[in-house]
């Protein structure tokens, strides 16, 4: 079928030529229109040299349809300056699956553009789309447009090949591809991947490469004037030869680069992407804004330039490279493995010009170095750049290294006055188990007097609580909160011993610790209880209240390291209590009372030796604490008009922690836990007895000490008497 400015609509045909092109689309010489060929509903076309020949200003509109040229050397579709729309269609050549060239020899070319919507384009034994058949004598220009799924093959694992003086535009859109595009010297190609497009292949000689919007790239780039991975883009391969790369937008390129030769070639990392690889040849290199370089060997650079959180992670394991610099300006941070042990480290060396304010995040070790030698991590030859570390230390152990500047180089230095964060959290995981348990035992205490007053029959309750505690600033830390929430029940009964009635009961418990030790470091206690109580109430007033508990405390400590990676440990271990109280209840005119009293507590918290995972070892004595205090209670009870009685009451102590001595050893370096010292105690709360058999409860406290105080503690409970 031979059309001349005509146009030809085919619908489920078949055209067949079996010795030439089965249709040509031509216009005539004085023509400024060409001609026109629509394919429809599996329509096929098939020619021994090739499918459709379409010349200059021809459209050929292609939709669920198959054009195949037969012979080994044909073409599937051949476009010399027309335009090409096909989908859901098969185009397939001997050699060449599509062939764009120029008609003639004019003074303006107009670009051949190809649209490829969810189609299949193969060169059998050629490649898949070959751009300038006819060129050099005739420049050749082809915007091509990959489309939904579309596939490119080529029997030579090319799927594009531009030839001499051609050049072409290639943008595939959510497609995956399979093969190379060459660029021969002269030609040039600028080729676009977009929309979660994918191709596995290398890129040769290409103008420039783009890489968006979540766009994968398995292969080389080998020669190019600019690169750009853009908006979570990764590229696996190599960049050979090229002049300008941007890497952006939490993109990734994962293989080595190296810059065009006698060029200034730039290299910009930026907003959370990552290089992991070599960088040569490269004149001018920025990083900023959180992107990260990941070295894979030691280097040498000639201008860097950090900003805005710019990163350069040197060595990885126990691998150690070491960083040369030219000059080095900015503010970023260096990412520096050190072996504390064996006095090794990365090395930045600047050995130009040093200018800005640079961070080290050295990385951490739960293991004490042995030796107390200084390692250097800096060699500068001159320069205003100035250095510190991440988080002012490095944790190595049980303590901690600090940097120090020595003429223009800086090392790490041991720092023995200062503790590592594992050991402040193992520290604060192990003195912690006395203010769970007196936090459990302190509603029950302060609720000893309204169980006197009901002491005649048998009864149960239930009862919850929330406590907040502020751990100060000691020896070796600064400081910690407790969050600490719980629950528990019993049931008592009055008994008759040498003839004063005393109320016995037993009650069992849950509460949940958790531990802000800042700095991204956490712990949780849970702990489970059981106990038994009692209380006596004399006829002159004289009262006498008893608590021993016995607790299984489930520990776990999540500590964050000065590098920022994170270690664990967990431990379980048991613990025992008591509690006694002696007071008098002083009944005032108008239903006031007031109690005066002294309580003194005591603990003793198994022992136990435990290892983080980053290798630090703790191990603490059994923990002791023996806790007096004196105080008084006021309150009032007054009956209302439905019969119920409400007694709203204050109370004010005065409490000393005795222990001073509490050994824990971390890598074998003692420390004490001291929490000794005295707090003021007040509180305020109310019972309300409903009936003869139901009464319900509420209180509030807080205190304040010189090591540990109470932000604030409330319970809420209710009584039944059977």
């Amino acid at each position: 079928m031979f059309l001349t400015n005509a146009t030809a609509v085919l619908s489920g045909s078949t055209v067949t030529s079996a010795g030439g092109t089965a249709i040509s689309a031509v216009r005539g010489v004085a023509s400024v229109g060409g001609s026109a060929v629509t394919l429809r509903n599996r329509s096929v076309v098939q020619g021994l040299l090739g499918g459709i020949a379409g010349n200059r200003f021809s459209k050929i509109d292609i939709q669920d349809s198959t054009v195949q040229g037969t012979g080994a050397t044909s073409f599937g579709i051949r476009l010399l300056e027309g335009t090409l729309s096909a989908s859901s269609s098969t185009i397939t050549g001997g050699d060449n699956g599509l062939a764009v060239g120029t008609d003639t020899q004019v003074a303006t070319v107009i670009p051949s553009t190809i649209t490829l919507d969810g189609t299949r384009v193969e060169g059998v034994s050629g490649s898949a789309i070959l751009v300038g058949i006819n060129a050099p004598n005739f420049p050749t220009v082809a915007n091509i447009t990959v489309l939904n799924r579309s596939t490119l093959i080529g029997g030579n694992n090319t799927l594009l090949e531009v030839g001499p003086g051609a050049s072409a535009n290639l943008v595939v859109d959510n497609s995956d591809l399979v093969g190379n595009v060459e660029v021969v010297s002269g030609s040039s190609a600028n080729v676009t991947l977009q929309n979660n497009a994918t191709l596995a292949g290398n890129l040769q000689n290409v103008a420039s490469a783009t890489l968006n919007n979540r766009a994968r790239l398995t292969g080389n780039i080998i020669g190019a004037s600019a690169v750009v991975i853009d908006n979570a883009s990764t590229l696996a391969g190599e960049l050979q030869g090229v002049a300008n790369t941007t890497i952006d937008n939490q993109s990734v390129l994962t293989g080595n680069i190296s810059g065009a030769a006698n060029s200034v070639s730039t290299l910009r990392l930026d907003n959370a992407s990552i290089l992991t690889g070599q960088v040569s040849d490269v004149s001018n290199f920025a990083i900023s804004n959180q992107a990260l370089w990941q070295m894979t060997a030691s280097q040498s650079v000639n201008n860097l330039a950090l900003a805005n959180g710019g990163r350069v992670k040197m060595g990885e394991g126990q691998q150690y490279f070491q960083l040369n610099v030219a000059n080095l300006s900015g503010s970023g941070t260096f990412e520096i493995g050190t072996d504390f042990n064996k006095g090794i480290s990365d090395l930045l060396n600047v050995t130009g010009s040093a200018a800005g304010n640079h961070q080290l995040l050295v990385s951490s070790t739960g293991l004490d170095p042995v030796s107390d030698a200084s390692i250097k991590v800096v060699q500068s030859v001159a320069g205003t750049a100035a250095y510190g570390l991440v988080n002012d230390k490095v944790d190595a152990g049980a303590f901690t290294y600090k940097l120090i500047k020595e003429g223009n180089d800086w090392y790490l230095q041991p720092d023995r006055d200062v503790v590592s964060t594992p050991t402040r959290s193992v520290l604060a995981i192990f003195g912690t188990a006395p203010t769970v348990i007196y936090g459990e035992m302190a509603s029950l205490n302060n609720r000893m007097g309204d169980l006197r007053n009901n002491s005649g029959l048998t009864g149960g309750w239930v009862r919850s609580y929330g406590n907040r505690y502020s751990i100060s600033n000691n020896a070796y830390g600064d400081g910690y909160s407790q969050n600490q929430y719980g629950l528990s029940m019993g049931v008592d009964t009055p008994i008759q011993l040498a003839g004063e009635t005393v109320l016995l009961g037993v009650f069992a418990g849950y509460s949940k610790s958790d531990l802000d030790l800042k700095r991204g470091s956490s712990g949780e206690i849970d702990s489970t209880s059981i106990g038994v109580y009692g209380t006596w109430l004399g006829e002159s007033g004289y009262y006498l209240d008893t608590v021993a508990k016995l607790n299984h405390f489930r520990n776990d400590a999540k500590v964050t390291m000065s590098d920022g990676t994170r270690t664990k440990g967990d431990y379980n271990n048991l613990g025992a209590s008591a509690s006694a109280e002696f007071g008098k209840h002083i009944e005032i005119s108008g239903g006031y009372y007031a109690e005066v009293f002294t309580q003194w507590q005591g603990a003793s918290v198994q022992g136990k030796e435990y290892t983080l995972d980053n290798g630090l070892r703790a191990d603490a004595d059994t923990t002791r604490s023996l806790l007096g205090k004196v105080g008084v209670t006021l309150g009032r009870g007054m009956t209302l008009a439905d019969g119920s009685i409400v007694q709203p009451h204050v109370r004010a102590a005065l409490a000393n922690e005795f222990v001073k001595n509490n050994e824990v050893r971390v890598n074998d370096n003692k420390f004490n836990n001291d929490l000794s010292g005295g707090q003021f105690e007040v509180g305020a709360g109310v019972s309300w007895t409903l009936t003869d058999r139901w009464q319900m409860h509420a209180e509030v406290d807080t205190s304040k000490g010189e090591n540990v105080s109470k932000d604030f503690g409330m319970n809420v409970g209710v009584h039944y008497q059977f």
